[in-house]
């Protein structure tokens, strides 16, 4: 059965993942891994892209709860990386390694 998503839950988690993808942006300025605005610009809208990506599987696998929005500001703020460990993660289980 499909559902339809509403707006305003998409909207929330939405804003959850680049709330995120900011502070990940900001942590990584902090320990000097960004060298200007531009670059923490960049970071932040990729990591709260990534935390999109997260809150849309997390509301496709579990629709109804308070989780996704966790899973959503969580998946921002790991950003790419984050993104990396999981393709790494799903690369060894498929291997069998």
């Amino acid at each position: 059965m499909e559902t339809q998503l509403q707006t305003t839950i998409v909207m929330k988690h939405g804003l959850i993942a680049i709330l995120g993808g900011i502070i990940h942006a900001l942590s990584a300025y902090r320990k000097g891994e960004t060298r200007g605005l531009i670059d923490i610009v960049i970071l932040a809208i990729i990591s709260s892209f990534t935390g999109v990506i997260f809150a849309f599987l997390a509301l496709y696998l579990y629709p109804q709860g308070y989780l996704t929005y966790a899973i959503a500001g969580v998946g921002g703020f790991i950003g790419v990386e984050g993104m990396a460990w999981i393709t790494e993660f799903v690369k060894k289980k498929l291997n069998g390694k």
